[in-house]
């Protein structure tokens, strides 16, 4: 039996939800088709932050961290019980590569695009730091910077913002494996298969949201697309106990940032790395090089050294990073932006949502909603 919507989406993460909440609530009637649950993917594998980039500013990217600004007020305000500010601490040494007058100038400007003066940045004295952060070594601090971002559970907001959208008249449709897309004149149709068997849905409208699955399912389903991706993998590990009182940010000696976030029941996050993976999502595992690389940047700044033995769990999550299909440019200069690709045929129109994060969310399914 063949079910006609006015738009079908592929892909149950946080950009598939969203784009599914703005449409369902204009009255348009969508299906989202999710290969697994809601969210398993990368949306609930990131760093857990509703975050405007502090770190984008150093790449000029304005525009994304203004727009992620304005999308972490909205998400405070639409979800108070998931998004929290919070506290993030900056502390700066001799050896940070990034001096501190470079990091109160970026954090002016964050609090410049904000306009959220109760959440600007503020100098804290170091001996105050010392004794918030009694595990945190000392010799050689410069200054201490505090400003605020976003903290979440990314699974439940993912969750959440796909309950909208089925309140709002959604069909969201789990454990799904797509058989085939076929593009006619006039509809696009999708045919997949659950465990009641095999289902037809059709509209003039698709929306690839699959996230770093995207040039998998471009591929395997004959999609038309300019844009593609570099996979890049953010591995993350938990610690067994509480290394921070409030989160922090901190500096490594090649110019990343890595982070110590409290967690549930007495742990705290570390994360995250960079690196480019050149298998398909499904096969990208942790490797022993990472849990090094997370221990090694820790225990620079900690007092008592961790080691395996305090992780007591890990993650791992894809950020699709946006290239043009022709281009081979390095992945340290990717940009976290998304681009959206139209591919208009007769009557049907297929939009590809490449890249994007949890943060910028809302804006990015606005605009795919202008488009429709």
């Amino acid at each position: 039996m063949q079910e006609n919507f006015d738009a079908i989406i592929l892909g149950g993460g946080i950009n598939g939800c969203a784009i599914a909440r703005k449409l369902s609530r204009e009255g348009k009637r969508v299906c989202l088709l999710e290969r697994y649950t809601i969210g398993c993917g990368t949306s609930s594998n990131s760093s857990k932050l509703i975050h405007g980039g502090l770190r984008y500013l150093e790449t000029g990217s304005f525009g994304l961290v203004k727009e992620s600004l304005k999308d972490r007020k909205r998400l405070f305000e639409l979800y108070p019980q998931l998004v929290k500010m919070v506290p993030f601490y900056l502390p700066v040494y001799d050896d940070s590569l990034r001096p501190w007058w470079m990091i109160r100038t970026g954090l002016g400007l964050y609090d410049l695009f904000s306009r959220q003066p109760e959440y600007h940045c503020r100098h804290v004295q170091n001996h105050d730091f010392a004794r918030k952060f009694p595990g945190i070594k000392t010799e050689g601090l410069r200054r201490v910077y505090v400003y605020y971002d976003g903290k979440t559970n990314d699974l439940e907001i993912t969750r959440r913002i796909a309950q909208d959208a089925v309140d709002s008249g959604c069909a969201v449709r789990e454990n799904c494996q797509v058989v085939s897309v076929d593009a006619g004149s006039k509809s696009l149709a999708v045919l997949y298969r659950d465990g009641s068997g095999e289902h037809e849905v059709e509209a003039p409208l698709l929306i690839n949201a699959t996230g770093p699955w995207i040039d998998e399912v471009n591929a395997q389903y004959d999609l038309p697309h300019n844009y593609r991706i570099n996979k890049v993998s953010g591995i993350h590990i938990v610690i067994n106990r509480v290394l921070v009182p409030d989160c922090m940010f901190l500096q490594t000696n090649n110019r990343r940032i890595f982070f110590m976030i409290p967690w549930f029941e007495g742990t705290t996050i570390i994360g995250t790395t960079e690196r480019r993976e050149n298998c398909s999502c499904d096969e990208v595992k942790l490797q022993e090089e990472d849990i090094n690389y997370l221990l090694n940047c820790a225990n620079h700044y900690l007092k008592e050294a961790i080691s395996r033995d305090d992780i007591c769990g890990s993650f791992l999550g894809i950020r699709p990073l946006v290239i043009d299909r022709h281009d081979e440019s390095d992945a340290t200069g990717m940009s976290r932006d998304y681009k959206i690709d139209v591919i208009r045929k007769g009557e049907t129109t297929l939009i590809h949502v490449y890249g994007g994060k949890l943060t910028t969310c809302l804006s990015m399914a606005e605009k795919v909603a202008a488009l429709v």
